[in-house]
């Protein structure tokens, strides 16, 4: 196991806010060079095994493959030569490799950028049969990941998800509760309970101010609970007019006057992360559940922490985030699917996606082997780890090239809105504005 906390100590959070970008269509039906169809449902041939050495290029920059990873893929297949090439340093991203002709045998990428970077290059190779021949059941993943899986997949798989994924739940500083004299949070409240109680925990103390929430605005918005797009992708037109949740959204949370006051008293972001919490003046905070498991504040628990499940909206109760998760893709280049395939099918095996749950991580697998180790031995223990999973997984919404741009304005418009700077329907609108002019540029590349 220490070689395994090794593998998976750093990174696990990287796949959050930026992961947010995908891309519209391109590429359906293109064929490989052996002439195959790489979308839809047509039943690739399974190449034969070559009598030398495989070489196999994984590329990704997903934090599980770590060098001890790769060692121990390299006892797993003895046979096979597995070269890891990390998108996230220089040289080796796909335009890169595209460029000085390097085959992508296998493809990892967050599920939110899978389209932006596979199917956009026109690397996308339906692997559904290949899948089923190895035994891999697409039954075994979170359904609602696997339903955004088959639409951007031309209704095949481009992907199987694998490694650690993301989901949001909300930590909290128990000594916080304790000092003030107020009930813990607990799983399955509502957003309304969660908002009271942010003002209840918003006060100033000895001189000293407190805030009762934080939370990124980038994932809560971009991969929302209630699965509202940013644009209608039938129309190619913001939603933030025209969809009302979005105003209910936005009363609930960033209308709470109690701590917008103590936010624009202090000039003070209303997102956050981790250190908004294990700095002791911020008694809740919305995240990625993974940062319990990679912040070194949090492990060492310099603060007494713990957390609960992702408040819900009346329309989508017991509703958490959407799953994210990296997706394990053959390409139309794979130089012999059949090993990559073994990889793969190691990779989302419940033996290696186990030893990432037993840890605490949500992983994109739900068979009743890793519903049975999940957490049991996450430390620090005693923490609700069953938060994690305690809600339903919200559909993703549809996704478009301009998500990223358009959620920053999100962000951008909300700190103006906390900080009574202006009112919503003028921020709507400048949204609205500025969202169109983004959609329209991208519409003209």
């Amino acid at each position: 196991m220490k070689n395994m906390n090794r593998w998976l100590k750093l990174g696990m959070i990287g796949m959050g806010t930026a992961a947010m970008l995908s891309a519209c269509g391109g590429g359906a039906g293109s064929k490989s060079e052996a002439g195959e169809a790489t979308a839809g449902g047509t039943e690739p041939v399974a190449p034969a095994k070559p009598s030398g050495p495989v070489e196999i290029n994984l590329v990704t920059p997903d934090a599980t493959i770590t060098p001890e990873f790769l060692e121990r893929l390299a006892k797993k297949f003895p046979d096979y030569k597995i070269n890891r090439y990390n998108q996230a340093t220089k040289g080796s991203t796909i335009t890169d490799l595209l460029t000085n002709g390097t085959p992508i045998d296998i493809i990892g990428r967050a599920a939110t950028v899978f389209e932006n970077d596979v199917v956009v290059h026109k690397l996308q190779y339906n692997m559904e049969p290949l899948l089923k021949q190895a035994g891999v059941q697409t039954t075994d993943f979170e359904p609602q990941l696997v339903n955004y899986v088959r639409s951007i997949s031309d209704g095949g798989m481009y992907g199987i998800p694998g490694g650690s994924a993301i989901n949001h739940v909300l930590f909290y500083n128990k000594t916080l509760f304790d000092q003030f004299g107020v009930a813990y949070p607990k799983d399955g409240m509502s957003w309304e309970e969660t908002m009271q109680l942010a003002a209840k925990m918003t006060r100033n103390e000895g001189g000293k101010q407190y805030y009762g929430f934080a939370g990124n605005t980038g994932i809560m918005t971009a991969t929302n609970q209630l699965s509202i797009p940013l644009v209608n992708t039938k129309t190619q037109k913001p939603t933030i007019n025209t969809d009302e949740r979005w105003r209910s959204y936005f009363q609930i949370i960033y209308g709470n006057s109690v701590l917008n006051d103590a936010l624009k008293s202090n000039n003070k972001a209303f997102s956050g992360g981790a250190k908004n919490l294990t700095e002791g003046d911020t008694a809740m905070l919305l995240f990625n559940a993974n940062i319990g498991i990679i912040d070194k504040a949090l492990q060492e628990e310099k603060i007494n922490w713990d957390m609960v499940a992702l408040p819900s909206f009346k329309e989508a109760p017991k509703t958490g985030s959407p799953m994210n998760s990296t997706l394990w893709g053959l390409t139309n280049q794979t130089r012999n699917r059949e090993a990559a395939i073994d990889v793969i099918k190691y990779m989302v095996s419940d033996e290696v996606l186990g030893d990432l749950a037993k840890l605490g991580y949500l992983v994109p697998k739900q068979t009743d082997a890793i519903k049975r180790v999940f957490a049991t031995e996450a430390k620090p223990a005693g923490k609700n780890w069953n938060a994690v999973n305690y809600n339903k997984f919200a559909a993703f919404p549809e996704m478009t090239v301009s998500d990223a741009a358009i959620a920053a304005l999100y962000s951008k418009q909300i700190e103006v809105i906390v900080k009574g700077q202006t009112d919503m329907n003028t921020a709507f609108r400048t949204i609205e504005e500025e969202a169109t002019k983004i959609i329209e540029e991208n519409a003209r590349k």
